[in-house]
């Protein structure tokens, strides 16, 4: 049997640099930047530099996430075409073992969310404690949910927050920041990104704006950043061949990469790998690659909800280099995911119910990835 593929539908936003979806897009085509210095120190005196959500009242902990995350669920959910309490949440938060991580998180934030919407927290709502991979896994359970007629939407949203005094000081202790004399690091950030993952047959076909997921393929990096172990790209290679082949195209066939590399030497030079094994044609000009960290800071678990919303606004708008692109992330111990996405054209695209298989290097069953 074969399916449609889940369409993003509405995206909503809460970032250093913006507050909803209309502005951070807005800030991302413009290359407005929201880095600053944080209010946390080097041991130097000298102030970190991100991004910081400009938040009217700012909590700590479990709190400060569901701060951020509740507008944007509650800006995707604002564009539902089936009943709110029908469209369960599924959220990708931070690894359960990233310093100063609240020990809370994944049993208090969907109830802090849904008090903060005054709604009830919608059956089947659960968190994913994978970093960057969280949102992935997210959206593959989406995925099932739609083609098993479980469920019509679902709301895939990530948050994270390395503003943390601890946190910053370890990644700065292993080299992991850039900041002055440092050209090889990431800048720390954070924020909440949600898309609103859609049946095809649940958007009208005369609507605008959507954005068709193609395929989706998990891998597993054998030398992870700080493994010390030789390093080849071999994860991000499989993730991306897997997701070419389930969407039958060719990465010559890809108009632009969006991707979450973040200013260490590391992940370009995954990107870059995974890009020479598998682009062997001629191109006429360079495949481009878009990273927003350079504007919003690292934002974690919220980066593959993010990148899947600006690319459905650079397609919607005509700013892309093309009808189709590829999307990655990954996370620090391994995990990889990668997509391919482009507009929607008609509700017939093929679909395989099964196409969201696992590539080339398990990643193991990723319902076991939701917190209980």
């Amino acid at each position: 049997m074969r399916h449609p593929p889940p369409c993003i539908m509405a995206s909503g936003l809460v970032t250093p640099v913006g507050f909803r979806s209309e502005t951070t897009l807005a800030a991302l085509h413009a290359g407005v930047s929201g880095i600053q210095a944080l209010g946390f120190r080097h041991i130097s005196g000298q102030a970190y530099r991100g991004g910081r959500v400009d938040l009217s009242q700012r909590w700590s902990g479990t709190s400060l996430l569901a701060g951020l995350l509740a507008p944007a669920i509650h800006e995707c959910l604002g564009a539902a075409t089936v009943p709110v309490a029908e469209i369960p949440w599924l959220v990708g938060t931070s690894a359960t073992d990233r310093i100063g991580r609240p020990a809370d998180l994944d049993r208090a934030l969907l109830p802090e969310v849904a008090h903060r919407l005054n709604v009830p927290l919608p059956p089947g709502s659960a968190t994913a404690p994978r970093d960057a991979m969280g949102a992935a896994f997210a959206l593959q359970r989406a995925a099932a949910l739609i083609a098993e007629g479980q469920a019509q939407q679902v709301v895939v949203a990530g948050v994270d927050s390395f503003l943390d005094q601890r946190l910053l000081d370890d990644l700065d202790q292993r080299l992991r920041l850039l900041g002055p004399g440092r050209l090889n690091g990431f800048l720390p950030g954070e924020g909440a990104a949600a898309v609103l993952v859609s049946a095809a047959d649940a958007i009208p076909m005369n609507r605008s704006g959507v954005l068709a997921v193609r395929s989706l393929s998990l891998a597993q990096e054998p030398a992870p950043v700080g493994s010390g172990r030789p390093f080849r790209g071999e994860g991000l290679t499989a993730a991306v061949a897997g997701a070419l082949e389930q969407a039958q195209v060719s990465m010559d066939q890809i108009d632009w990469r969006m991707t979450d590399v973040s200013g260490e030497h590391y992940g370009f030079k995954e990107a870059m790998l995974a890009a020479l094994r598998l682009d062997r044609r001629d191109r006429d000009q360079a495949l481009d690659l878009w990273h927003p960290i350079e504007y919003t800071g690292h934002l974690g678990a919220a980066m593959l909800p993010l990148l899947l919303a600006w690319a459905r606004h650079a397609l919607a708008l005509g700013y892309a280099p093309g009808p189709r692109a590829l999307l990655h992330v990954g996370e620090d111990a391994g995990g990889r995911a990668a997509l391919v996405v482009e507009a929607r054209t008609s509700g017939r695209t093929p679909w395989a119910s099964d196409g969201l298989a696992l590539s080339l290097l398990d990643v193991g069953d990723s319902n076991k990835e939701f917190a209980a």
